[in-house]
């Protein structure tokens, strides 16, 4: 911070005599706005936000112990580089199969179907053999559907010490809280209230670093995606929401797990015709069977990196810069 001396005596006496101000380096010598004012013992101090200084009147001998005291106060202040993996995978597993039969004679009919209206058809997507004789029909349906998605995201942040900090990657979906129609009008519009809400990647974070370099971090971590609303006939999205709130210490540079998710389910199911569904080996032909599997699993890693000075700064920046690929050509364009 720059200092600016004022009323300082000549050097070797303590007298108070005022002079002209006179800026350290790096100070300004503009007028100083008015800010808060200390005084005592024959000292004062103004402080002008403007140029960012301090205005002191004092003694010499006064006033060396103050610069002393401002010297080591006014240092650069840590950052904390947060970086955050998040890996999460979805294995779904369905397997269905089963028969389908309609058979007709005279005055008499038979019917196996799953459908609500009783039809007998090929099932879509999946595998289906179809045997149709007169007016009787045998459908064999099968489908095996496996879906595996990975999804690693590692957004990173920069932030002061002791200063809060958010990163949000995402995007802001619309959904309907509220319809309205008039009563009186028949011919009246639907009038939908609509709010955005945020999904994707969103991290708040508050560190905070003591002098052994150990990171105390107040930290919320979400991740959100929108899916396609299955539990109601709304036509608005699901909001998919995983969110992490805690507080944790780690020191600079290791890694802590904030937090992880392990979620597996099955579903078995059969529908058949009773009694004959239940006979050994030929009940498959009167029956309908279904299995699906669900696991989820998710981690959440941290590291936070204390950045004391313009060269972890410059280090980071370098480190973070190689590893985005995408970049490189970018950057021979504009050295």
């Amino acid at each position: 911070m720059p200092v600016i001396t004022t009323g300082a005596g000549a050097p070797g006496t303590d007298g108070a005599s005022p002079t002209a101000a006179t800026p350290t380096e790096g100070g300004t010598s503009n007028s100083p706005a008015t800010g808060a004012i200390a005084e005592g013992n024959g000292i004062r101090i103004t402080a002008d936000p403007t140029n960012n200084a301090l205005l002191i009147s004092a003694t010499p001998s006064d006033y060396r112990k103050i610069l002393s005291a401002i010297k080591q106060l006014d240092v650069v202040p840590l950052q904390v580089l947060i970086e955050a993996t998040i890996a999460e995978v979805t294995l779904n597993d369905k397997l269905k199969y089963g028969l389908q039969w309609f058979f007709d004679s005279g005055s008499s009919s038979f019917t196996f179907s799953s459908l609500a209206t009783g039809a007998v058809s090929a099932m879509f997507p999946g595998f289906s053999y179809v045997f149709t004789g007169g007016d009787n029909r045998v459908i064999l349906n099968a489908l095996s559907d496996i879906t595996n998605v990975k999804v690693i995201s590692s957004p990173q942040l920069m932030v002061l010490n002791n200063q809060s900090a958010r990163l949000q990657v995402g995007d802001q979906v619309p959904i309907a809280v509220q319809s309205a129609v008039s009563t009186i009008d028949p011919n009246a519009p639907i009038v939908n209230s609509i709010e955005f809400r945020d999904t994707g990647v969103i991290l708040d974070v508050v560190p905070r670093v003591n002098a052994g370099g150990l990171v105390v971090l107040d930290i919320a971590q979400e991740v959100s995606d929108v899916v396609e609303t299955t539990s109601s006939t709304l036509n608005s999205p699901t909001i998919r929401q995983r969110r992490i709130a805690s507080t944790v210490a780690v020191q600079s540079g290791q890694t802590i797990a904030l937090g992880g998710l392990i979620r597996d389910s099955r579903t078995d199911s059969e529908t058949g015709i009773p009694l004959l569904s239940d006979i050994p080996y030929l009940g498959n032909l009167f029956k309908t069977t279904s299995q699906t599997s669900d696991r989820t699993e998710l981690l959440i890693l941290l590291t936070p990196r204390v950045v004391r000075n313009s060269e972890d700064s410059r280090e980071i920046t370098e480190e973070l810069r190689r590893r985005l690929h995408a970049l490189q050509p970018l950057d021979e364009k504009i050295e």
